[in-house]
């Protein structure tokens, strides 16, 4: 039976017959005959009120039953100020507090204290023992799996393979076990299961080869490890050396199929300053949108802009079937070709890949003629580069507007805005991604860029790009070591046709770049970064075969 603890013994009982010899209530106020009727005077339904503790000494009563109860009883042989114990254990009360507080509890059992157990919230709040294998915490989640299997198989955990670098992260080796344990078990159906693939882990982890630093891919669960190397494995086959991308560059009797300024062509270069003209001013020219003859002009231009002299359509035409004919409808705006232009504004035009009219306007120079003579040049020359330019239309015609050049890991070498000295005709932003604000900006012309530019492509730097000859054209460069992504993933049609950069990248890569809902345009560091990505994969799949 359970011991009395006294709780109920201040009150009455409810029962004025009570008889029972163990009653739990107090009977002190009980009359000599049991059969007295109350005084008329006091409803029967009121009683007389019984005199308790104070409510210090009823606080002391509790406090002692309950270190007896958990035993941690502090004042052992102490009693309370109003009380004293019998030999049996009965505490009883002074004869101050009445009959009506005497109270029966049975004598303290004395229990051994129990040991804390620790509830870390985490794993990694647990005090750990480096030397010792980790304690799963009690807070594990919900698993079908007992926990003394779970504990066993993270005492599978194997310390020597981070031993090299345990100083600098000394629960690295716990808190990979307590990972591993946790995956292994989520992954599990049933214990056989569970049990086979932590002895699994356990292996695979002790085969591993030790770290030497903290971002080693040996470091992690097995799944974190294996896509560690993987991911370590596709940069190293993705590397850019000399030797693995020079089979790609552009043969030098392949530059005149794929329309590419010719750089021993010395009549590019050697231009008599007489025959050149930095601009077209009143020259008569044929508008490259309308298609419309007018004669350039930098006077008037945002009035002109107001009234749009010129109505084109900037999109491409595609072919589609429609009520069974096959017609040929603009992506711009889902008109037929042939029908008035969806957009207003001026008139352009550009020189096309005309490189002698280009060189009146600003003679070109091959990259050994920028550098000059000196070792090393304006710089430190990198072996493998991308690059990519946005152009502009002013009144010399297609003008270089900014320039992205990136090293071999995507870093930006350079990336500027070039001053204009010549009116500015349209930003085009739609597809330069350039707007006036941000030319405005520019400090560099076009040959200080091009100066730039050579301070980190040589005479033997492999320019990587797509549709190259563009750029280099509006850079004014001859250069000879180039890799056209264009010429390494040709059209089906071959040249002088080109697949778009965006169709190769969403092909090879799985992604998307030049975003055509928008007109925000084109980016040139992402161009330029994506014609990386792509030469990545090429040199990896070109290495597995």
């Amino acid at each position: 039976m359970f011991s009395n603890l006294g709780l109920l013994s201040a009150a009455r009982c409810p029962d004025p017959s009570c008889g029972r010899p163990r009653c739990f209530f107090t009977h002190a106020e009980a009359s000599s005959s049991k059969t007295t009727l109350p005084s008329k005077d006091v409803p029967s339904t009121v009683r007389q009120a019984v005199k308790r503790r104070s409510e210090a000494e009823e606080e002391e009563r509790i406090r002692g039953v309950v270190r007896r109860v958990t035993g941690n009883d502090s004042r052992k042989g102490s009693t309370t100020p109003s009380s004293r114990k019998l030999d049996n254990g009965t505490i009883r009360p002074s004869a101050k507090d009445g009959p009506s507080a005497s109270t029966e509890v049975p004598p303290a059992v004395p229990q051994t204290p129990v040991r804390p157990i620790p509830t870390p919230a985490t794993p990694s709040l647990i005090a750990l023992n480096t030397a010792r294998p980790p304690v799963l915490p009690i807070n594990l989640k919900p698993s079908p799996h007992p926990r003394p299997d779970r504990q066993k198989g993270c005492d599978e955990y194997v310390v020597h393979p981070y031993a090299p670098i345990l100083h600098l992260s000394p629960d690295l080796a716990h808190t990979s076990a307590f990972s591993q344990e946790s995956e292994t078990a989520a992954a599990s159906s049933n214990v056989r299961i569970y049990k086979t693939a932590i002895h699994q882990a356990a292996v695979s982890i002790s085969k591993r080869i030790p770290p030497d630093k903290l971002d080693h891919p040996s470091i992690g669960t097995v799944k974190e490890s294996r896509v560690a190397h993987e991911v370590a494995e596709k940069e190293k086959l993705s590397k850019l050396s000399r030797g693995k991308i020079d089979k790609y560059c552009l043969p030098l009797d392949q530059f005149e199929i794929w329309r590419y300024p010719n750089p021993q062509d010395n009549s590019l270069t050697d231009i008599n300053p007489e025959e050149v003209k930095i601009d077209g001013e009143r020259e008569e020219r044929v508008c490259n949108r309308c298609k419309v003859s007018f004669v350039v002009s930098s006077k008037n231009i945002e009035e002109r802009m107001k009234n749009g002299e010129c109505k084109y359509h900037y999109g491409r035409t595609l072919p589609e079937r429609i009520e069974g004919r096959r017609k040929w409808i603009y992506t711009c705006c889902g008109k037929e070709r042939g029908e008035v232009g969806c957009q207003d504004y001026i008139h352009v035009f550009s020189e096309e890949d005309d490189d002698r009219k280009l060189a009146r306007r600003v003679p070109y120079k091959t990259t050994e003629q920028v550098i000059g003579k000196g070792d090393g040049g304006l710089g430190k020359w990198n072996e493998v580069v991308a690059m990519d330019c946005e152009m502009i239309y002013t009144t010399a015609g297609i003008s270089l507007g900014r320039v992205t050049i990136v090293d071999e890991n995507g870093e930006i070498l350079l990336d500027e805005m070039v001053r204009q000295t010549v009116p500015v005709l349209d930003v085009n932003t739609r597809f330069s991604g350039i707007t006036p604000d941000q030319l405005k900006t520019a400090v560099m012309d076009l040959p200080a860029v091009r100066a730039a530019a050579c301070m980190f492509i040589g005479p033997d730097t492999i320019t990587v790009g797509h549709g190259l000859e563009n750029d280099l054209r509006a850079l004014r460069l001859l250069h000879t070591k180039v890799i056209d992504t264009a010429f390494v993933f040709p059209h089906d049609k071959g040249p002088p046709f080109r697949r778009a950069l965006r169709d190769i990248v969403k092909e090879k890569l799985g992604y998307f770049i030049q975003d055509r809902t928008s007109d925000l345009g084109h980016s040139s560091a992402v161009d330029a970064k994506s014609t990386l990505e792509v030469l990545k994969w090429k040199v990896r799949e070109d290495n597995v075969t």
